[in-house]
């Protein structure tokens, strides 16, 4: 008899983030006894699934809808309105997707589909194996949603749901597969696992149970006493902004920084202001125990490690999740938020400086450090593993 198969599916989303998580989760699994596939949306991102030895696969990819004139402005006041522009909003491009997905399983067979922000797979593996939903909060809102949420009021939202929602059945019922009875059932599972703090999870009210916390890839560390140092963690199309790089060349040899896949005529400037330029990333406990300060741009990965060390926190938001990450963090008195797709923003020194000197913001951070570290007291990957065999 065959061992147990794990299917860890990827649809949507960019970055490392997915396959990292995913690989960690891997690990465990096959740890086990069990025998693990990947079906990841960028293969060129799979890096740390081969590196635990997983297969990994091309997951189906969405077609893209035909164009509207409302697609030249972002949209992102619901979940809907990213997934409808993604494709979900054209029955021709669902029923590619959920072919593809019938393909895979067919050929893999999997026990049991883990998805991390698949709102396709699931509904095609319906009836053929057992389903965990674990991902973060913003990609994963409660299955039982008859609507989703208005999340900002930065633009009014694009996509209906009853309009996706008919999609997709359209799309399925060409399949033969069972219709969803909400627009929340793209999320539904046997398990369902929230790797979010709730503090930063936006659909935290309307969950019956809260969501389950991070899972890390290293144990977190504390702000040491008397940290001084500033640590910036940005991408290439935000330190390249104009007032963004005067602000960083500001703060010279306060500041650390890494930028991925950062030319040498972007950090050359830097550098000759005295900025500490990490080529490679920088370990983050390191460089979290001797900051008074971290700038990033609201991903809930860095805000969740320098939640739990306790340091202040300056996002520069880029996107509606991340800005949603940053609102969170600001109205509990432990960050800056800076919106930069307004076009009226501008970073200033000034403004860095500010949360830097904050010592009301110092306190709250250090409350904030401790009670989250006391949510940790037992490791939710353990928690997502033993839930996950117990579907097996």
């Amino acid at each position: 008899m065959r061992a147990k198969r794990v299917l860890l599916a990827w649809e949507q989303g960019a970055g490392f983030g997915h396959t990292t998580q995913l690989s960690r989760l891997g690990r465990r699994l096959m740890a086990a006894g069990n025998e693990v596939v990947a079906a990841v949306r960028y293969p060129q991102l799979s890096a740390p699934l081969a590196e635990a030895g997983i297969r990994v696969i091309q997951s189906p990819i969405w077609p893209p809808p035909p164009q509207r004139p409302e697609d030249a402005v972002p949209a992102s006041a619901t979940l809907s309105d990213s997934l409808g522009r993604a494709g979900l909003r054209d029955p021709a491009s669902v029923r590619m997707a959920l072919r593809g997905w019938r393909t895979i399983l067919d050929a893999e067979q999997p026990d049991l589909m883990v998805c991390d922000y698949a709102p396709l797979a699931a509904p095609a593996a319906q009836g053929r194996c057992a389903i965990m939903q674990a991902g973060t909060a913003y990609c994963l809102p409660p299955a039982d949603l008859e609507q989703m949420p208005v999340l900002h009021e930065i633009a009014p939202p694009v996509h209906r749901d009853a309009d996706l929602l008919a999609s997709v059945n359209s799309a399925l019922a060409d399949e033969g597969m069972a219709q969803l009875p909400r627009i929340g059932a793209l999320f539904a599972g046997d398990d369902v696992f929230v790797r979010t703090f709730p503090l930063i999870d936006p659909y935290a009210d309307l969950r019956e149970r809260q969501a389950e916390g991070p899972i890390l890839g290293t144990p977190f560390t504390q702000m040491r006493p008397g940290a001084r140092g500033i640590f910036a963690y940005l991408h290439v199309q935000v330190a390249s902004r104009p007032d963004v790089m005067e602000a960083l060349r500001a703060l010279g040899p306060e500041l650390e920084i890494h930028i991925p896949g950062a030319a040498e005529g972007l950090t050359e400037p830097l550098r000759t202001a005295g900025v500490h330029v990490h080529a490679k990333p920088a370990p983050m406990a390191e460089v979290l125990s001797r900051s008074r300060l971290v700038l990033h741009q609201g991903s809930a990965g860095i805000a969740t490690e320098a939640l739990l060390a306790g340091v202040p926190q300056v996002t520069l938001s880029v996107h509606g999740e991340h800005y949603l990450n940053g609102e969170c963090l600001a109205a509990a008195g432990l960050s800056h938020n800076v919106p930069l797709f307004d076009p009226r923003v501008r970073v200033a020194v000034e403004t860095i400086r500010a949360m830097h000197a904050d010592e009301e913001a110092l306190l709250m951070a250090e409350a904030a450090g401790r009670m989250h570290r006391a949510m940790l007291a037992e490791d939710p990957l353990d928690v997502l593993t033993r839930r996950c065999l117990a579907l097996l």
